[in-house]
């Protein structure tokens, strides 16, 4: 069986599941840091290499093992698990405590005036942005009443030991009585400097034209990856109208995304990262895509669900009180065994609320709860003797899609055994689920399985298996992440898991 570690409220689970938290771990540590948003499709070819590593059944790779002293699994795993639990901790800032930003409802003209450096005219809000420094800042006239409006980013160079300091977005309108009053702010959107990787700060300049801003980063350190977002003002209310994300080695990008939600329309783009192939274009860039592909979008979000969906503003947040439990019909375990989210292994969120994971204590079951962010509510919504990817879950008009691992025992050659065979238990494939928010009626929708699985004796053990998927207009596009070695096959199909369909696939 699939055995769950609990350290601090961070899952690890062993064997594919353990190899599925070495991949967080060096997406943290040697990709990009803070990089690429969970929901993105993200390449992992570091350990996409040490897989192919372990799999090539070489005799040189394998004598090696052979006079090697391997230690015991215990020990190992345990050692994992602690390295898992520091790594996650340090990669969303959980380890520091964020800090109460400060209301700017009533500093329209402090802010105005710092823009303009007049530090003369500090009279309205004095003492509100103490501590606080501009570092940006961009002209426009998202009122048009022809004079100036201005958007702009408050930073915190506090090094106080164990606070955490988001950056302040903020927009600021002329008034024909008041000056200047506060149009927005928020505390989501803006990576702070400890959340651009290896290359360091990822901020970049803001630019603004006509009723729209745009904010840009760019981070990682081989493996890089850059977003720009564009909002603008329309009757009233701040909406999310574009955005572009990139992600590739060096500058050979290898997934592309681009939301343009103007015309209603999203493009995807897709290369393989396999190092033989990108080496083919270190000098230029290779033409054309392996898959691409356009979705229809879903309608705008306004400024305030953009931040609140961010994969990082969940560690921004201050307040995780719990005011009640609930546990659904069909999920066995006592409220005293429930963990809060404020320590469990977070996953989706929105405005209204988030979906995150634990297990109970010296339990190897998964559980799959909800808190409410309005009225405080925990509900235990699922559970699974397999692992339950809490990054890879989604909402979407009132149910709930996650995916859970299939185990099976099977059967691979090595020569770290005398008889030349393993024999024991794998994750051959998945499935992809949804129920109702209640934790009702659940239903599978979706079923991978590795084919070499099926094999009497495999010549290696299965490759690592993953799906990354997205749904928009009522219907999910998914792609099957089989390993090094192994095309990743794309289909699209209904979100009840009607009319699938193979759409194409990226080599390897």
């Amino acid at each position: 069986m699939d055995t769950i570690y609990v350290k601090a409220g961070v899952v690890v689970q062993s064997r594919n599941t353990l190899f599925k938290t070495l991949l967080i771990i060096m997406v943290i540590m040697v990709l990009s840091g803070c990089g690429k948003s969970e929901t993105s499709e993200q390449k992992i070819s570091d350990v996409a290499v040490s897989e192919s590593m372990d799999q090539t059944g070489t005799e040189e790779s394998e004598e090696s093992m052979e006079t090697t002293e391997e230690p015991e699994e215990q020990d190992f795993e345990e050692a994992l698990s602690e390295t898992a639990e520091a790594e996650s901790e340090s990669s969303s800032g959980r380890i520091q405590t964020p800090v109460k930003i400060p209301d700017l409802s009533a500093a329209g003209n402090t802010l105005f005036n710092l823009i303009g450096q007049n530090t003369d005219a500090q009279s309205e809000g004095t003492g509100i942005l103490e501590g606080w420094e501009l570092l940006d800042s961009a002209e426009l006239d998202f009122n048009e009443d022809g004079i100036p409006d201005y958007v702009g980013v408050l930073d915190n160079f506090s090094q106080e030991e164990g606070s955490f300091y988001p950056r302040i977005l903020f927009a600021i309108e002329s008034t024909e009585q008041d000056g200047y009053r506060l149009s927005f702010q928020d505390a989501n959107l803006i990576r702070t400097r400890s959340e651009g990787g290896v290359f360091g700060d990822p901020y970049l300049p803001m630019t603004a034209e006509g009723t729209s801003f745009t904010t840009n980063s760019y981070g990682g350190s081989a493996w890089r990856w850059g977003e720009s977002k564009t909002y603008t003002y329309q009757e009233g209310t701040w909406y999310l109208t574009f955005s572009e994300e990139f992600y590739g080695y060096g500058d050979f990008t290898t997934s592309e995304e681009i939301n343009n939600w103007e015309t209603g329309v999203g493009i995807r783009r897709e290369r393989s990262d396999d190092f033989d192939e990108m080496e083919k274009y270190w000098e230029g860039e290779k033409e054309g895509y392996d898959i691409e592909y356009e979705i229809a979008l879903e309608e705008p979000l306004t400024l305030y669900q953009a931040g609140m969906r961010w994969w990082l503003s969940t560690d921004r947040r201050t307040d995780w009180e719990v005011t009640s439990v609930k546990i659904a019909e069909d999920v066995k375990i006592s409220e005293d065994q429930v963990v809060y989210p404020s320590q469990g292994f977070r996953g989706y969120h929105d405005e209204d609320g988030i979906f995150y994971g634990f297990s109970a204590p010296d339990s190897r079951t998964s559980y799959l709860a909800r808190y409410s962010f309005e009225d405080h509510s925990l509900s235990v919504l699922a559970e699974s003797e397999g692992s339950i990817d809490y990054l890879g879950l989604e909402y979407y008009k009132g149910k709930i899609y996650y995916t859970t691992d299939i185990f099976e025992e099977v059967t691979y050659r090595t020569k770290r055994e005398e008889s030349g065979l393993i024999k024991e238990e794998q994750m051959v494939g998945f499935t992809l689920n949804r129920m109702n928010a209640d934790g009702t009626e659940k239903e599978e929708i979706f079923e991978y399985r590795y084919p070499g699985a099926e094999q009497e004796i495999m010549e290696f053990y299965p490759p690592y298996l993953a799906l990354n998927y997205e749904i928009s207009r009522d219907e999910i596009i998914m792609e099957v992440y089989v390993g090094n070695e192994e095309p990743h096959p794309f289909y699209r199909m209904n979100v009840d898991g009607s009319g699938q369909r193979q759409i194409g696939q990226v080599p390897r």
